[in-house]
């Protein structure tokens, strides 16, 4: 049955793939630093120092795709090697981020007690293959995991690519385009309050879209 809230016996896979790529360079890459740390923050205030709550992986993706963190608890992640983002890995190589959260997903498949898992994708511009991103991404909405099937959540900032952010999206209403990249500071540290609800991972999908 699925849980209805995230706690120690029903932890959440989160899984973040953000894009590090030149675009991303200066302020964007510092608020999405912000938002990262702020994030984890906010879980571990969840947990209150107990049993995690959380499993957390961290994909960045430019020319190549750099796992930064790979199922760690809130309590045990590592901030510093997960706020390291500068805008600097040239291109945008989203595929190959999208097939790391795939084998992520799919060597963590948690148990049926577990809390849906999710994938926030965040990127400010145009992948460098669309089609092979959303066959990868397609990949990612079709695995049966004993936690339950991914759902994937797309953030833009800046230009992105609209009509590719909502068909990877899990449903169109989950891209969400923020206005200016600080509002992801706001964004994400909502991700981890949202889950500590009584909502279920229907009740997190519906919280996200009114963000």
């Amino acid at each position: 049955m699925p849980a209805e809230r995230v706690t120690s016996k029903s932890p959440w896979h989160v899984v973040f793939v953000i894009d590090d790529s030149g675009s991303m360079s200066g302020q964007p890459a510092k608020d999405v630093n912000e938002a990262v740390e702020t994030m984890v923050e906010e879980m571990r205030l969840l947990s209150q120092g107990m049993k995690p709550y959380f499993k957390i992986s961290v994909i960045s993706f430019g020319s190549d795709s750099t796992i930064l963190a790979k199922a760690q608890s809130e309590s045990q992640i590592n901030l510093g090697a997960i706020t390291k983002f500068g805008g600097n890995s040239g291109s945008t190589n989203a595929a190959a981020a999208l097939s790391d959260a795939y084998n992520i997903l799919a060597s963590n498949g948690g148990s049926s007690t577990d809390f849906d898992p999710f994938v926030f994708f965040l990127s400010d511009g145009s992948p460098d293959n669309s089609q092979l991103a959303l066959d990868a991404g397609l990949r990612i909405k079709s695995l049966a995991l004993p936690a339950g099937t991914p759902r994937i959540v797309t953030i833009g900032i800046g230009s992105p690519a609209d009509a590719f952010m909502s068909s990877l999206a899990t449903n169109p209403e989950l891209y969400k385009k923020l206005q200016k990249s600080s509002d992801i500071k706001d964004l994400l540290p909502a991700v981890g309050t949202i889950a500590g609800t009584k909502t279920g991972a229907d009740g997190v999908v519906e919280a996200i879209m009114q963000l």
